[in-house]
């Protein structure tokens, strides 16, 4: 899950209006049910999403496990970093959780707009450093923090989410077996 320090829709209202509606010329409107994929394992992450509304997972699979990497919600961004970045096949899969509507803006739209719009550079470095921190937050609560620490963690930091996100996804996500999840609640 990105947690934003900065608000997209407020950052986006600084842009001269005209930069605010070429922008928003390259955004394509999307709906997802739920547990439909929006990327596919194998396939090129060609852009990001932007969720309006709804709840979405990326995930893993290793040995026929599924191991949940992040979470994207209402009013933040989902995409798979590597296969984004990279312009190659994902090794993750990204999937609602709930019914999603979200505004999609390709790799090459944002390519585009980068090269055209030195404000927009900020806007989006400020992005990509979001993701990085979201993933070695992740990585270092796992190398370092109790399975009680990481979810007392996100109990904390998004109360939220907790009646929002399945057990066993929630479980994964922390880095836990979803039988360890339900023993830690029963006891707080």
């Amino acid at each position: 899950m990105i947690n934003l320090d900065f608000d997209l829709n407020l950052e986006y209202q600084h842009f001269d209006l005209d930069i605010q509606i070429e922008i928003a010329s390259h955004f394509r409107p999307l709906d997802f049910q739920k547990n439909e994929y929006i990327l596919a394992k194998g396939e090129v992450c060609t852009g990001i999403y932007y969720i309006e509304t709804g709840l979405c997972r990326s995930f893993l699979c290793s040995n026929g496990k599924e191991y949940t990497t992040s979470f994207g919600l209402d009013q933040n961004i989902i995409c798979s970093p590597i296969s984004y970045l990279k312009q190659m096949p994902s090794a993750e899969s990204i999937q609602a959780i709930e019914k999603t509507f979200c505004f999609y803006l390709s790799y090459e739209s944002i390519q585009y707009l980068l090269a055209k719009h030195c404000v927009f550079n900020d806007y989006v470095r400020r992005l990509y450093e979001k993701l990085f921190i979201e993933a070695e937050n992740l990585l270092n609560s796992i190398r370092v923090d109790s399975a009680l620490q990481r979810y007392e963690k996100f109990m904390a930091e998004t109360p939220h989410l907790l009646n929002r996100i399945p057990l066993g996804y929630l479980a994964s996500y922390l880095g836990m077996s979803q039988e360890t999840l339900s023993r830690m609640r029963g006891k707080i």
